[in-house]
């Protein structure tokens, strides 16, 4: 499949996407909930899943989706609570 040259919004765009989906992911493979992502970032249930919640553009015109919801601490704080290694930390925090 050929590549094809991506500017910067849509490189960030899919590195979002990713750092959201890593989160559903790393909470499946540790069985745990929002409640318990929320409790660690000190943010409410809902709020999280706002912050989870994956953009589709053909359904949601005019909804407010946020853009990048993760600040560094709270990488950080993730990283610990789901004690991923280094290397994969290192990737994680320089998005």
């Amino acid at each position: 499949m050929p590549r094809v040259a991506l500017n910067a919004q849509q490189k960030k765009d899919y590195k979002v996407r990713d750092l959201k989906g890593w989160v559903v992911k790393q909470m499946k493979l540790n069985g745990k909930r929002q409640a318990d992502v929320a409790e660690v970032l000190g943010v409410s249930p809902g709020r999280v899943s706002q912050m989870l919640r994956m953009p589709d553009p053909k359904k949601d015109k005019g909804k407010r989706v946020i853009e990048d919801p993760f600040s560094y601490g709270d990488l950080l704080l993730l990283c610990n609570y789901f004690e991923v290694d280094g290397e994969e930390k290192e990737r994680l925090l320089t998005l």
